[in-house]
């Protein structure tokens, strides 16, 4: 017989003394909830829709900045203020436009002869230059002129550069408005990424509404079409509204989109784009249940114009939402949607529960009875229970097999030692450190970080492609697997925390998440130690007679935001800055100078006590215009510097002060058997060729990472 069909549960106990109690409870407290709640329901609606109210107010107005600019070239030309005629006639009118209009993208005239001037900003950031293409016909072609001014230029500053380019009448900003169907009307378009930008990159190219219309001189001629771009930036910020005032947290999700349910507002700011059916809409990484439903609701379909506003209830992800939909005029069928959950607005209820508690109270002491009944036996196990907490508490995570009479009592008993089983488990995935600092503060990790100056390392293995190749998966997980448990060791024996492995190669930081002294010293220990560990087990049995792998080291110090970085479900525990990218680009340039340990100037000043380093050199990685000076890791202090050590940092002084000769003539005895001797060398010997400029400054730009 399953003995724990022989054990007590508390439902069981509980069951007849609470029974009919709480049903006179359930039924007095239910009739007054779900009548409440409609009320309730129903009047946040109006809240919801007061919110739609805006955002299509918000929309006209920022979709409006276009059309007023429309309407003053329109006014400037029929007042012969701007001459239509000739495109040298059209720029400067245009650049001043869209010099006065910060969200307007570019302006654009395009005239019957087939000629088109267009203003437009190089970038979306505020501030961004203005520059001005003006294609024209010549001969059977088109060619387009590009001023490209620098920021703040005056109108005829900048260079001109010539390009090939198409019949700009051609085009369907064009075409439709100077059609007999829409001739003098403003049209707007949809999301679409700008026509000026379409020789960039899709990443690079701006996006964009615009509206064009067709318009006539004073003398009632057609004077072309004037389009003006929107950059799209303003759209995104409409899901950031908030539909209820004050400091508290807004849970409503103010978003944009269409009748087929395709985003028109980033979510988050690492949503891509992405053409649909000819327009551009966001394509989000991934969607909470709740925005799947909401975005595909048959609700969509049924707003219009003629009923502008809609609202339905629903259940995503065992919760239920509110959602409401408004139809924005003077768009390409764009629908503002506001998303809620329901409980927010019913949470207020819970006061009235709470001024109900008198009458639950009578039907607690019915509880109080049967309670008493199995106090005495519970205690025994909620005894164990508290010690088992108690040792949690600190930390004490040793298994503990013992079972309790209490089914109940036993499952939980049960569930607290899966916990400590996860527990376990999870230090071996992230920082044991940062682990017991969460469970001591009973929080949860939330998403973002700290600045804090921290030391990190970054660790590659020289040639680990070649050898992956010549190994069976097997024998090389094998193999992987110890060298990463050696190196592991050795950094968490000088207080190292490994942030992450990538592959073959290590990230591991020092101060973080725990504070520490001389974080700087403890990484070059670590450096060192890790080549020691790894030698020890090349030279072992289990390494199978595999040849020694040659690992390099970039340390650097620096302030670095550090923290909890991720998605909502799931959080990685790291570094970022340019600080982390320093110390990655630190390992990569050992490649270059043929070391293996290489440090920036922060960590040699901080350990120069305790380390010997040799200066290798003043470098810009890669991405960096800064230059930053780079040293190489020898060993600990005291020991006696080599000559070429020597040599090769006084031929580095006589290569700063341009003494090429005299430097070559330090390096030439050693550069067969020094690495960076050898650099230096043919470096000298290239500037001692071919002298760098007068305003050199030393500084050697890495083309790689």
């Amino acid at each position: 017989m399953d003995p724990r069909r022989r054990q007590l549960t508390l439902t069981q106990v509980f069951l007849v003394t609470f029974g009919a109690v709480a049903l006179v409870v359930t039924l007095l407290f239910g009739g007054m909830v779900v009548s409440a709640r409609h009320a309730v329901v129903e009047r946040s609606e109006s809240l919801r829709e007061a919110a739609a109210a805006r955002i299509d107010a918000r929309i006209r107005h920022d979709l409006g900045e276009a059309a007023d600019v429309v309407s003053n070239v329109e006014r400037a030309v029929l007042a012969e203020a701007i001459d239509a005629r000739t495109p040298e006639a059209v720029e400067a009118p245009l650049f001043a436009l869209l010099l006065d209009h910060p969200n307007v993208a570019d302006i654009s005239l395009t005239h019957p002869d087939r000629w088109q001037v267009s203003v437009f900003r190089a970038t979306s950031a505020p501030g961004s230059s203005v520059n001005t293409r003006t294609v024209r016909p010549e001969r059977d072609h088109f060619v387009a002129d590009v001023r490209v001014r620098a920021r703040s230029a005056k109108l005829r500053d900048g260079a001109v550069t010539h390009e090939s380019a198409t019949d700009p009448t051609v085009h369907p900003t064009y075409e439709t408005a100077a059609s007999p169907e829409f001739y003098g009307r403003a049209i707007w378009s949809d999301l679409h990424y700008s026509e000026l930008d379409k020789a960039l990159a899709e990443r690079d190219r701006r996006v964009v509404v615009t509206v064009q219309k067709a318009i006539d001189d004073a003398s009632g001629k057609p004077a072309g079409v004037v389009r003006v771009g929107l950059l799209a930036g303003t759209v995104d910020l409409i899901a950031k509204m908030r539909v209820e005032d004050g400091n508290a947290p807004d849970p409503h999700r103010v978003f944009l989109c269409d009748a087929d349910g395709r985003l028109l507002t980033r979510l988050t700011d690492g949503n891509g784009l992405a053409s649909s059916d000819g327009d551009l809409r966001v394509v989000p990484e991934r969607l909470a249940p709740e925005m799947t439903r909401a975005l595909a609701s048959p609700l969509l379909r049924t707003v219009s114009p003629d009923r502008p506003v809609a609202s339905e209830g629903f259940v995503a992800g065992g919760r239920r939402y509110l959602l409401t939909l408004r139809a924005l005029d003077e768009t390409q069928g764009w629908i503002a949607a506001i998303l809620v959950p329901e409980d927010h607005y019913t949470r207020d209820l819970r006061g009235l529960l709470a001024r109900m508690v008198g009458i639950a109270a009578v039907g607690a002491l019915c509880g109080l009875l049967g309670g008493g009944f199995v106090l005495a036996r519970i205690r025994g196990g909620l005894r164990r229970l508290l010690a088992t907490t108690a040792r949690m508490r600190d930390f004490d995570l040793a298994p503990d097999p013992r079972s309790s009479e209490l089914r109940d009592v036993d499952e939980v008993a049960q569930g607290l030692e899966r916990a400590k089983t996860a527990m376990r488990a999870l230090g071996k995935y992230v920082p044991v450190d940062l682990v017991r600092e969460l469970y001591a503060s009973n929080r949860e990790p939330a998403l973002g970080g700290t600045l804090a100056r921290l030391t990190l390392m970054f660790t590659d293995i020289r040639g680990f492609t070649e050898l992956s190749e010549r190994l069976p998966p097997a024998e090389l997980a094998q193999a992987l697997g110890q060298y990463l448990e050696a190196m592991t060791r050795a950094i968490r024996a000088t207080g190292g925390t490994i942030d992450k492995f990538i592959g073959d190669s290590v990230m591991a930081m020092w101060n973080a998440p725990s504070p520490q002294d001389g974080h700087a010293i403890l990484a070059c220990h670590a450096a060192l130690a890790c080549g020691e560990s790894t030698e020890r087990l090349y030279a072992s049995e289990a390494w199978n007679g595999l040849p020694p792998l040659v690992t390099r080291f970039g340390i650097h110090t620096d302030d670095v935001l550090v923290g909890h970085f991720g998605a909502p479900e799931r959080f990685n525990f790291t570094a970022l800055g340019d600080g982390v990218n320093l110390a990655s680009r630190l390992e990569g340039l050992c490649k270059l100078y043929g070391v293996t340990r290489m440090v920036s100037e922060a960590v040699e000043n901080e350990a120069r006590p305790a380390f010997a380093f040799r200066k290798l050199d003043r470098v810009a990685v890669k991405g960096k215009s800064r230059a930053v000076v780079v040293f190489e890791l020898l060993g600990d202090v005291g020991g006696m510097v080599a000559p070429e050590v020597a040599a090769y940092e006084a031929a580095l002084d006589d290569y700063f002060a341009r003494r090429f000769g005299e430097a070559i003539a330090r390096l030439a005895e050693y550069a067969e058997s020094d690495p960076p001797s050898k650099v230096l060398l043919e470096r000298c010997q290239s500037f001692l060729a071919s002298p760098p400029p007068l305003d050199w400054g030393g500084t050697w730009v890495a083309r790689s990472k």
